[in-house]
């Protein structure tokens, strides 16, 4: 037979229960609007029954109820598709960030750009055969010259510049993935530490997965959790972040491997640079070099865009900047007269779009416009190269025609537009791929959301059930207090 008090200790059981699961709902209600919070859930269990004895044998008679565990509403799948597609988000939008950059600096098309500088500089040629001895004309060619150097000194500095900014960037991205996984580790003992006493430590697993979704930005993460074998009870996990492609470990439990930047004596496209402006790789600090694979996040595409896309972009102005000098100096000094063999711009070092500049030996007074006839020839030949190629030479000694041929194309404004074109696709690339993703990361959002969200209405529903539930136990302990006294009092008499 059950004890007397049977019914105050279910009562009691179920005013705990309730009241906690109460507490839990105002937790979720609370934190609606918490970033990174995760919706907890209340576990009700029938608590283990009594077996009692009964006419004929034995009956099980339930006790009440207890809260077994408190669970996050979480899906690790889903979890694992929102960091992918976050990487491969903040990757294009990147890239997009800094190609559209680089647009900015070319500035085409529009008059101030180095094409429209390169179409005044043909013209001012052909301006100069038609008037091959006029003063004026000729202080016009060396000044759209000047202009044109000018230009390709500018942007070849702005793209250092860009390299530069890119690199600071690189170089505090870098420390940010080691605080990440240092964060990581710890969280990683305490919760363990709170597993194996038992507990759940809910907000230290949000905490944790926090910081992965933002170390997911910066590169891509793969994350593994599986039972501590040094924990019989199996509830102590052990939590593993690897990254790159094919992934590498990050943090194992306690255990943290760190990257460290390295810097090179050359710069970017292998130029000396100054202390503090080296090109930085990536590596672990066994020097193992981190393998990021494809769309690894923010700090791939940095590092992509300045040793790739911007050395890349770089080399096509050098190319530029000593085609023109080439084709100009080949046909300025093909005369016959005084001016043959001179030189229009400096050749007497490599010339890169940083250092082009117009010859110290060219002057307004002394610039060579005609052919030995006075027919303004050498003009005009300089300034058909704007279309081609048929007034160089090509002889067993001077191959400037076939070379030029081979390396630009049809000519050198067609180079320098297939240059733009190719900038453009490229953003263009970025621009819907980073679109692309959005989408998908917004889809992977939602399905968070739809998971790990705090619905106010569905709580509020919960808090009518258990203030209901509440209520009711409560009214079930006055019930039993009257049966009780009813008892006490049988047979007495005032």
């Amino acid at each position: 037979m059950s004890s007397t008090f049977f019914g105050f200790e279910l009562s009691r059981r179920a005013l705990n229960a309730q009241q906690t699961a109460l507490n839990i709902t105002g937790q979720n209600i609370a934190n609606a609007n918490t970033p990174g919070y995760t919706r907890q859930i209340g576990n009700l269990t029938a608590t283990t029954p009594e077996t009692i004895s009964v006419s004929g044998g034995t009956m099980s008679v339930g006790t009440g109820v207890t809260l077994d565990t408190i669970t996050r509403a979480r899906d690790a799948m889903v979890d694992n598709q929102f960091r992918t597609e976050t990487s491969k988000q903040q990757y294009y939008g990147t890239k997009q960030s800094n190609l559209t950059n680089v647009e900015g600096i070319m500035n085409e098309p529009s008059d101030s750009s180095l094409s429209g500088v390169l179409n005044s500089f043909w013209t001012s040629w052909s301006d100069l055969s038609n008037n091959p001895t006029d003063s004026g004309t000729r202080s016009v060619v060396v000044q759209r010259a000047k202009t044109l150097t000018d230009g390709l000194h500018s942007i070849s500095a702005q793209i250092s510049d860009l390299q530069n900014n890119i690199e600071s960037n690189v170089k505090t991205q870098i420390p940010l993935i080691n605080n990440y996984a240092s964060q990581i580790k710890d969280l990683n003992g305490q919760i363990k530490q709170a597993e194996a006493s038992g507990d759940q430590p809910n907000d230290l697993y949000d905490s944790r997965d926090n910081v992965v979704d933002q170390l997911a930005k910066l590169v891509n993460v793969k994350v593994t959790e599986t039972p501590d074998s040094s924990f019989s009870s199996g509830k102590v996990s052990n939590y593993k972040i690897e990254i790159g492609d094919p992934p590498q470990t990050l943090v194992d439990g306690g255990a943290v491997n760190q990257l460290v930047g390295v810097t090179q004596a050359t710069g970017l496209g292998g130029s000396a640079t100054t202390a503090g402006n080296e090109i930085t790789t990536v590596q672990w600090a066994n020097g193992t070099p981190l393998k990021f694979g494809q769309d690894g996040g923010a700090l791939q595409a940095n590092i992509e865009t300045r040793d790739t896309d911007l050395t890349t972009l770089q080399g096509k102005y050098d190319d530029l900047a000593t085609g023109i000098v080439t084709a100009v100096n080949d046909i300025y000094g093909s005369g016959t007269g005084a001016g043959a063999g001179a030189e229009f711009f400096d050749n007497s070092s490599p010339v890169t779009a940083s250092n082009i500049s117009v010859s110290t030996s060219t002057a307004t007074d002394n610039i060579i416009g005609t052919g030995s006839s006075g027919d303004g020839s050498i003009a005009a030949a300089i300034s058909s190269l704007s279309s081609g190629w048929s007034n160089l030479t090509d002889t067993a000694t001077n191959s400037d025609l076939t070379d030029m041929k081979t390396k630009y194309g049809t000519s050198l404004g067609d180079f320098y537009g297939a240059t733009v074109t190719q900038l453009g696709a490229d953003v263009q690339q970025a621009t819907s791929q980073k679109s692309a993703e959005d989408a998908l990361v917004t889809n992977a959002t939602n399905q968070r959301e739809s998971t790990s969200g705090v619905s106010l209405d569905e709580e509020m529903t919960n808090l009518l059930q258990f203030q209901k539930s509440y209520a009711a136990a409560a009214r079930m302990v006055t019930m039993m207090d009257d049966m009780l006294s009813t008892l006490m009092n049988m047979g007495l008499t005032k």
